[in-house]
C-alpha cells in the first residue's frame, strides 16, 4: 500500500489524498516536538501518557483484613509493605517459639494479633493515607 492509496484498497493514485496526509503527517509531526496541548498562558504541561489510578477502597480492605489479616495483606493492599513484611514476619516466629516450647510465642503472637485487631480501626486512616499518596503521585508530572 503506497502513501497515495492509504486507507483506500484497490484504489488507484489520488494526488489530493496524499497531499492531504502529507500535510497532516507534517502536522502531527510539528505537535509532537512542540508539546502537544502545551499553552505558556496556563502553564499546563500534559503528562506523557495517561495516568489512570484507582484509589483503594476501604471496604475492599476491610474484606482483606477479615480474611487475609494473619498474612497482613489488608497492608499490603492499602501500601504499607514495610509494616505488612513486619507483621508477616512476626507471625511465623510466634508459633515457631510455641512449637520450641517457649512461652514468648505467646506473648509475640498477643502482640500481633493486637496490632492486627488495632488495624481494623486503623485502616479507614491507611486508606485515606494511601490514596492522598497516590493522587500527588498521579497528580506530580502533570502539574510540575
Amino acid at each position: 500500500m503506497s502513501g497515495a492509496t492509504f486507507g483506500r484498497k484497490g484504489a488507484g493514485a489520488d494526488a489530493d489524498l496524499a497531499a492531504r496526509r502529507a500535510a497532516f503527517l507534517a502536522e502531527e509531526r510539528a505537535r509532537a516536538t512542540r508539546g502537544a496541548g502545551d499553552s505558556a498562558e496556563t502553564g499546563f504541561r500534559p503528562a506523557s501518557g495517561p495516568v489512570f489510578v484507582r484509589e483503594k477502597s476501604v471496604g475492599t480492605a476491610y474484606l482483606v483484613w477479615f480474611f487475609f489479616g494473619g498474612l497482613s495483606a489488608h497492608r499490603f493492599y492499602l501500601g504499607f509493605p514495610a509494616s505488612g513484611a513486619i507483621q508477616l514476619a512476626l507471625t511465623p516466629l510466634g508459633y515457631g517459639l510455641i512449637l520450641g516450647k517457649s512461652p514468648v510465642g505467646f506473648a509475640v503472637l498477643a502482640c500481633v494479633w493486637l496490632w492486627i485487631l488495632c488495624d481494623a480501626f486503623v485502616i479507614p486512616s491507611l486508606a485515606r493515607t494511601a490514596n492522598e499518596r497516590v493522587r500527588r503521585s498521579a497528580l506530580g508530572p502533570v502539574f510540575a
